[in-house]
């Protein structure tokens, strides 16, 4: 099972539209996905509430089909680093003979 990180970006709440948006990145071991969230609801909501709400329906609509959303891969500090091999491969190489100097 792979690891999700998430953050939340700026919370606003646009009051043309009385819901709070903002933007949740999900950090995973393909990269990152941000999707575009709100939650309809008066201005005297709490903020971790939203918060908590703007999350859960990001989350919702992660997969979904449609939903406005950006896909990054992963920087290089956040791949995962695998071992190298024990002994060196030299198998593969000989092609390079053809370069050899008379």
């Amino acid at each position: 099972m792979t690891e999700m990180r998430t953050q939340i970006g700026d919370m606003r709440y646009n009051a043309a539209e009385e819901q709070f948006e903002a933007l949740v990145t999900f950090h995973g071991d393909a990269g990152r996905v941000r999707v575009a969230s709100t939650f309809r609801a008066p201005v005297t909501t709490q903020p971790d509430a939203a918060e908590r709400v703007l999350i859960s329906r990001a989350l919702a609509l992660l997969d979904r089909e449609g939903t406005l959303q950006a896909r990054t891969a992963p920087l290089p500090s956040e791949r995962v680093r695998r071992p190298r091999d024990a002994k060196p491969r030299s198998a593969g190489l000989g092609w390079l003979s053809i370069f050899r100097a008379a």
